[in-house]
């Protein structure tokens, strides 16, 4: 059987023809998993719904995500990639995409939980999600995203935008920090943290066009550099540093500034600003709900 060697690493399994069960972690919380393949899976390609349970006393977290292979092999993949570091737990939520043009920039990320104090104790809380990071995907890592207590994600509000394609758009890193039980974005952590590639791409932008082929390099043109400053500036509140940045607007997004297209892409690039919400977090991908259960319940 294919699946056969995987059954040692699951810590209780039951094994019938339509879905496997298993506790992923046992403490301080329990972690259970319920796995059924798809309807549209087939010997080449199987892909199973992991139905999860993270139960802590007198309530639930549910959720729902995907995984590769046939119930035993996803449930195994589900547990490698579940875990505590440093306070936090994780429970891996991958998109599936396989080729680049259909994976987007956060396809794989982590369901983030942690204890708060409450009035009966300790109480276990989803922060939110958050990108994986490139170290964790491939490999069976936890929490990459995780440093000295705050956690690095991306900026995809952009990845889809009619201005330009998704290799031009503008990802700035968010940092973020954990406040009052949820995950909130640091605007001057945030700032700094892409302070490297703004001011790349500010000397990009400043350089006279004789100067530009050493001024702008590692991929940065100076188009890139100004909706990449702009959106930084705009979405971290830097009044003073974006009209720096839109001075540069005309002669960075116009081959020819006097004709009726230039307006048009001009008026466009200020729209696209306009709608940035500073502080605001990535599009959250999976319902995560939060159920109370019966007092009576017994666990087991």
């Amino acid at each position: 059987m294919k699946g056969a060697f995987l059954l040692p690493i699951l810590l209780c399994a039951t094994q019938t023809a339509q879905a496997q069960s298993s506790v992923l972690l046992d403490a301080p919380v329990k972690v259970t998993a319920r796995a059924s393949p798809s309807s549209k899976a087939n010997a080449a390609s199987a892909t199973t719904a992991v139905e999860l349970a993270i139960i802590q006393d007198s309530h639930e977290f549910r959720l729902t995500v995907m995984q590769r292979g046939n119930p035993l092999e996803a449930l195994a993949a589900q547990q490698r990639h579940s875990g505590w570091k440093d306070g936090f737990l994780f429970i891996r939520d991958d998109c599936l995409a396989t080729s680049d043009e259909r994976r987007g920039w956060r396809c794989v990320v982590d369901q983030v939980f942690t204890f708060v104090d409450g009035r009966d104790g300790k109480r276990l809380v989803h922060l939110g999600e958050v990108f994986a990071g490139d170290d964790c995907i491939e490999e069976p890592k936890l929490g990459c995203a995780l440093y000295q207590g705050g956690f690095t994600d991306i900026y995809d509000a952009l990845e889809n935008n009619p201005l330009f394609n998704r290799g031009e758009a503008p990802a700035p890193l968010l940092e973020l920090r954990v406040s009052n039980g949820q995950l909130i974005v640091d605007l001057d952590e945030t700032w700094g943290r892409n302070q490297e590639r703004f001011n790349a791409g500010g000397r990009c932008l400043a350089a006279i066009e004789a100067e530009r082929a050493n001024a702008c390099v590692d991929g940065i043109t100076v188009r890139r550099a100004y909706f990449f400053n702009s959106v930084l500036a705009t979405y971290t509140g830097r009044a003073e540093q974006l009209t720096r940045t839109r001075a540069f607007a005309r002669s960075a997004l116009c081959d020819r500034p006097l004709e009726t297209p230039c307006s048009d892409l001009l008026r466009r690039a200020a729209l696209m600003l306009a709608a940035i919400r500073p502080g605001e977090k990535p599009r959250p991908r999976t319902n995560v709900i939060a159920v109370p259960l019966p007092a009576q319940t017994e666990l087991k």
